[in-house]
């Protein structure tokens, strides 16, 4: 074995200056300018001559010095020569997933079956699927790392504007008794300020690990660039593997944080006592302060996600909105109808806006079932899951769930104000509130927040989802617009050709369709938010359309004129 190398290597790793192996051995100090990975050793000038002269070292992969201390010193300080035998590995045992000198296969893997030649096995080390993955694998990692601080930074900033308001409650309530409450007051103040920052410190703790985890990453991510561009291949095969038991433990600390709990979205949340305003004498507590965690909101980037991802990009060609026809398929013999949606078994649901009534058609527009309805002008529809839709009821301030089997009403959501158009996610129930907005519930405990403020909202807006986007339309100023699942705005379309939009509906393309009542005509956004077409118009058949539902699997678009609905299907 050259020990001269391993002398050099060392001198690499502890610093900046590599000695000319060839003049070493001669018992001369010469500075290194060029490092060949095959030899494993530095050369001067005037050896890289000789080097590059003799035909058993000029095939060498001969590169800078400088480029060489670019590799990590994990990579660098991988040798070509087993340490045990002192012999250059020239085999790889799959069985084992272990270099091989000759004495090594002698000695331990006589028994070993498909031993292979590691020229052969290195050859493609750089080129490999690998090297590739795990660069995608610290790419997703990175991602991750940058949603789950956002998301943090996102519940750290709700905390503070919920402390903020149940402080303002808590004075309200205060403003309304004497001064002998000023010891309560100050008492239930203190645990708001201390449900905070327990929130805030358990948050700042993780948000400190990320960090940390973050520079390990970007870390990885310039050794594997270097990988690529300065390790010899039997350093970028090696290197690889390492790489990959280092992002293997880093996917363990990502997804242990939504196994142990530390992505739970918390919140503060403040009961009043109901009669601290009435038995001053009696009351002991002004309020209670507790801490509630849900489901995180955060959605992390998987391999699994990125291959499929992948994969229909390259075997779907997505539509353009030049692309797009409504080809009609069938009339819908109902009126009175301002909403629609599909489940997921292809059943289509209407909404019977002047009967009062859920009208529930098989995937041809065939009749199946109704549901009556108890409350006067039900706008919109969507399905929870298989088994229950949520109808809008905005003249009513609510929101019912009803079990389609069982035709009962399960559950009542108050609204603030009129709610139009609704649709679910993931979840959670998004509707359009009057006046305030985009409006979040989470369906396992009714939990309700702004997602999007808007306080120009108007009556018989829709919404919509697709992805991580929310679209939703806005009659009164005759705008669409996109916003992200964290509730920012990413465009609006604002053209007086699609002018009082009601219904909106989203392909897999992102592609989003409106329905425009005042040109009784449906017209397709290209998903950028740039263009528009229109699709089918007043000679068409459109006439005061409504609601809007999308069938991706199938690729048909249902229609809600109120007067007579249609079924399209898009070509």
């Amino acid at each position: 074995m050259n020990f001269h190398s391993v002398r050099a290597k060392t001198n690499m790793a502890s610093s900046s200056t590599i000695i000319c192996g060839v003049c070493e051995s001669q018992h001369t100090t010469i500075k290194a300018d060029f490092w060949c990975p095959e030899c494993d050793e530095g050369l001067c000038s005037q050896c890289l001559k000789h080097h590059n002269a003799s035909k058993a070292t000029r095939t060498h992969g001969v590169i800078s010095v400088d480029r060489y201390k670019q590799l990590p010193p994990s990579i660098a300080n991988i040798s070509q020569y087993c340490s045990l035998h002192e012999r250059k590995f020239q085999n790889y045992c799959p069985q084992h997933e272990s270099l091989c000198c000759p004495l090594c296969i002698q000695l331990n893997h006589a028994t070993c079956n498909g031993i292979l030649s590691l020229e052969n096995v290195i050859q493609t080390a750089k080129t490999s699927a690998l090297l590739e993955i795990l660069d995608q694998n610290i790419k997703n990692l990175k991602m991750n790392v940058e949603r789950v601080v956002e998301d943090r930074k996102q519940n750290l900033h709700e905390i503070q504007k919920q402390r903020h308001k149940f402080s303002d409650d808590i004075k309200q309530v205060r403003n309304k008794i004497n001064e002998h409450l000023d010891s309560l007051e100050q008492r239930i103040v203190q645990d708001l300020y201390a449900a905070e920052t327990k929130v805030k410190s358990q948050i700042e703790v993780l948000l400190d690990k990320l960090a940390d985890n973050s520079e390990n990453i970007n870390s990885m991510q310039k050794n594997i660039s270097a990988i690529k561009d300065y390790a010899s291949d039997l350093q970028a095969f090696l290197g690889s593997k390492m790489m990959e038991t280092e992002i293997q433990k880093h996917k363990i600390f990502m997804q242990s944080l939504f196994d142990d709990g530390s992505l739970r979205k918390m919140d503060i949340h403040c009961k009043i006592e109901d009669k601290i305003t009435d038995v001053l004498s009696t009351a002991s507590l002004l309020g209670e302060i507790s801490i509630e965690s849900s489901s995180p909101l955060v959605v992390m980037m998987t391999e699994k996600e990125t291959q499929a991802q992948t994969r229909s990009l390259k075997h779907v060609p997505s539509l353009t909105i030049n692309d797009i026809t409504m080809t009609l398929q069938k009339k819908i013999k109902f009126s009175g109808i301002t909403g629609c949606t599909t489940s997921s078994t292809g059943d289509i649901i209407l909404i019977d806006y002047a009967n009062k009534r859920v009208l529930i058609l098989k995937e041809d527009g065939n009749w199946k079932s109704g549901i009556p309805l108890s409350l006067l002008n039900p706008v919109d529809g969507t399905c929870i899951d298989d088994k229950a839709v949520a109808v809008s009821f905005p003249y009513s301030y609510q929101i019912q769930v009803i079990t389609i089997s069982t035709k009962r009403v399960e559950r009542r959501i108050k609204t603030n104000s009129q709610c139009f158009g609704l649709c679910c996610s993931d979840g959670y129930l998004l509707y359009c509130d009057t006046g305030r907005g985009i409006q979040k519930v989470n369906m396992t405990d009714n939990c309700s927040s702004t997602l999007v403020k808007d306080n120009t909202l108007s009556v018989w807006s829709y919404v919509a989802t697709s992805k991580d986007n929310i679209f939703y339309t806005n009659r009164s100023n005759s705008t669409v617009t996109c916003c992200s699942l964290a509730g920012e705005k990413m465009w609006k379309y604002a053209d007086q050709s699609v002018r009082s939009p009601f219904g909106i509906a989203v392909d897999k393309d992102s592609n989003v369709y409106i329905a425009s009542d005042s040109s009784n005509s449906i017209f397709v956004l290209s998903s950028d938010g740039k263009q528009a077409r229109q699709l089918v118009g007043h000679n068409e058949g459109i006439d005061t359309p409504r609601g809007l539902a999308f069938d991706v699997k199938k690729e048909k678009i249902i229609v809600a004129n109120y007067d007579e609905p249609k079924l399209y299907r898009l070509c």
